[in-house]
């Protein structure tokens, strides 16, 4: 390896020219990998600045058939994130696997991070999240906190909402931690899934009001789920107290094979992680993926014991309240989410006029042309489209829905929706954070 260049070269890329570090990296290679393993390194980096990742794929080969070479291992993890630049998120796994099993590699919690992400790309929830968790408990990690609110992510997408409580206060346990807005929407959306309104309508507005966080659409429509079901609490009607009974839980989404039956709030003997509080961290991190499986079986099994033949009773009252305020919607179906235009129908007509060339107003709830627009926007040209899963509540719903654009891999995102007469218009369009990838 030519010395003089490599120490031109490393001055460019301190300085930000990283297209002249590009080529005096690669002019201090010379000829041949033995030896100059570091010079090839340091141009796959300036290339991935440069956002070449296809030559920085190339490169950080050659750095890698350097047998003399010691930092193998964030070559490695470098060349996943090429690969995950590229969506090539088989590719991108396989080299932050390979990281991991360099004995030299001290920045695990990168790797293990970069692996979880493309995991998830690739469907793999479960996968994603037993790497999330090891990258928060990384010594090495100075921001635990992001690794956190990933897994909580993943827990949701598992229909695991009380772990994803856990792991979202978890992460406001670091005071490090700068994305404290995005954990306490994240976790005010948890808690509005668990049925603990006014846990979450805590957690949107310290968001807001002391992060300065702008609620996604997604989070924005479970908030305004939350409030109206505290305003309900206080509602009276023909003498009765609406407060007295218990709110009907929302349903967790049907997605990734999660089960969808959830307590309105946990079981006794649940871990309930307070802010700041170690002891209940450390346990919550103690515990293996079974045991966390285990537990939540049997927190299920407690809220059907604990229900007993009372909960027909409240379920009958619950109903026949709603049938009142609605006129005698039957079976409470208003309750459960259903009326007509369904939530199908409506993000079928929109994505159907859409994909046509058509106006798409009218599936929207009144927000200006303008502001439609720029929400479609969010989606390429429709070639098909799937209807994945509804989440019904009484307000407010989520459609998750995969398009197939004309040009590209299918894509998925997530449509809210809210409550206008008896029927379903949108609130909002959203990429779905688990992607695109095959399995």
């Amino acid at each position: 390896m030519d010395s003089n260049r490599f120490q031109e070269a490393q001055a460019a890329y301190d300085a930000g020219d990283y297209r002249s570090a590009a080529k005096q990296f690669l002019a201090a290679a010379g000829r041949g990998a033995e030896g100059n393993g570091r010079a090839y390194h340091m141009a796959g980096n300036a290339l991935c600045r440069l956002r070449r990742f296809h030559d920085a794929v190339t490169v950080y080969g050659h750095a890698l058939r350097d047998p003399l070479y010691e930092r193998r291992g964030a070559v490695q993890a470098n060349l996943g994130a090429a690969y995950v630049a590229l969506g090539d998120y088989a590719e991108a796994a396989a080299a932050y696997e390979a990281a991991l099993a360099e004995p030299d590699y001290t920045t695990a919690y990168k790797a293990l991070q970069g692996l979880a992400g493309a995991l998830l790309e690739r469907g793999k929830v479960e996968d994603a999240a037993v790497n999330y968790r090891k990258a928060a408990l990384d010594e090495s990690n100075p921001d635990p906190g992001k690794a956190l609110v990933n897994l909580g992510l993943c827990f949701m997408a598992l229909g695991r909402p009380s772990d994803a409580v856990e792991a979202y206060k978890a992460a406001l346990g670091f005071e490090e931690y700068k994305g404290r807005g995005k954990a306490l929407s994240n976790l005010g959306q948890a808690y509005t899934t668990l049925g603990q309104y006014q846990d979450a309508v805590k957690a949107f507005e310290k968001a807001t009001q002391l992060h300065g966080y702008e609620l996604s659409a997604a989070a924005r429509a479970s908030y305004d789920a939350a409030l109206q079901s505290l305003s309900d609490d206080r509602e009276t009607v023909d003498g009765w107290e609406t407060g007295e009974l218990k709110p009907v839980p929302v349903a967790a989404p049907p997605i990734m094979g999660a089960d969808d039956s959830l307590a309105s709030k946990p079981s006794e003997g649940a871990t309930v992680v307070q802010f700041g509080d170690e002891a209940a961290v450390s346990d919550f991190f103690s515990m293996t993926e079974d045991q966390m499986l285990a537990r939540d079986r049997e927190e299920r099994r407690a809220a059907r014991r604990a229900a007993g033949p009372r909960a027909g009773i409240r379920t009958f009252i619950i109903v026949a309240v709603v049938a009142l305020l609605l006129g005698g919607l039957v079976g409470g179906g208003y309750a459960l989410g259903f009326g007509w235009p369904t939530q199908s129908a409506t993000v079928t007509g929109m994505l159907g006029a859409y994909g046509n060339g058509g106006p798409t107003e009218k599936y929207w709830v009144a927000s200006g042309a303008a502001g439609v627009a720029r929400e479609m926007a969010k989606v390429p040209p429709v070639q098909a489209f799937t209807i994945d899963g509804i989440q019904r509540a009484s307000r407010t719903s989520l459609v998750l829905v995969t398009v197939t654009p004309k040009s590209g891999a299918p894509l998925h995102y997530r449509v809210t929706l809210a409550r206008e007469g008896v029927g379903w218009k949108v609130t909002g369009i959203e990429n779905d954070w688990r992607s695109t990838g095959g399995g």
